[in-house]
């Protein structure tokens, strides 16, 4: 039997948190183990709860969403982080991402789509419209240039293939299946690749693969 996706919802009103339960009360593929109304909360909770997918709003009292992000990434790079916001700034989307955050999801969005981007953000795949992603990437990469060292090693054959699919949106599973390997073998080559480039994140290392020519 698949097992269900464990979700954790943040956001500081009563009211849209029990409104994202609603939405979601219908698919049974996604648990909804629990709430925050800060960032601070969501750390704590994210730590004790182990959600696989936590959605994030932006703006909350004692610890925003970005931070509170960047806070959970760290200490635990598998947890799958979904911006929900009513944000449409560019500039909010990639802090988000350079945060850690697997996607960005709108609060108009409907609870099919919903149900849909949680699925694929915890199987690997990076939710964003493809014209934004793209942009957001560049502006990654031209951050990260700046700051970048050289590689302490090259990729592997191997590495580069994974990363550049990585580059095009697709999930570790399609890459799993694409390259006759398990989901677990890819997740241990991209700490690999995120290991080698210096960065944190599966958006960060798009980035990087773009600057590269990859």
């Amino acid at each position: 039997m698949k097992s269900r996706v464990r979700v954790l919802i943040v956001d500081d009103r009563p009211i849209f948190r029990a409104g994202v339960q609603g939405m979601l009360r219908d698919f049974p593929e996604i648990d909804i183990v629990g709430e925050a109304m800060t960032g601070r909360q969501a750390v704590e909770r994210t730590r004790r709860l182990k959600p696989d997918v936590i959605l994030m709003d932006l703006n909350m009292p004692e610890m925003g969403g970005i931070a509170a992000t960047r806070a959970i990434k760290e200490e635990n790079p598998e947890r799958v982080v979904l911006a929900l916001t009513v944000s449409e700034a560019e500039e909010d989307i990639v802090e988000m991402v350079a945060a850690g955050a697997s996607g960005y999801v709108l609060k108009d969005v409907d609870p099919v789509s919903l149900a849909r981007s949680i699925q694929d953000a915890h199987a690997g795949q990076f939710q964003l419209d493809d014209a934004l992603t793209r942009r957001v990437i560049m502006r990654l990469g031209s951050t990260l240039k700046r700051s970048r060292r050289p590689l302490a090693e090259p990729l592997t054959e191997r590495e580069t293939q994974i990363v550049r699919m990585v580059v095009e949106g697709t999930s570790n599973k399609a890459i799993a299946n694409r390259l006759g390997l398990g989901e677990g073998t890819i997740k241990s080559h991209l700490r690999n690749i995120y290991r080698k480039l210096q960065v944190r994140t599966r958006a960060e290392a798009a980035a990087h693969a773009v600057q590269l020519d990859i």
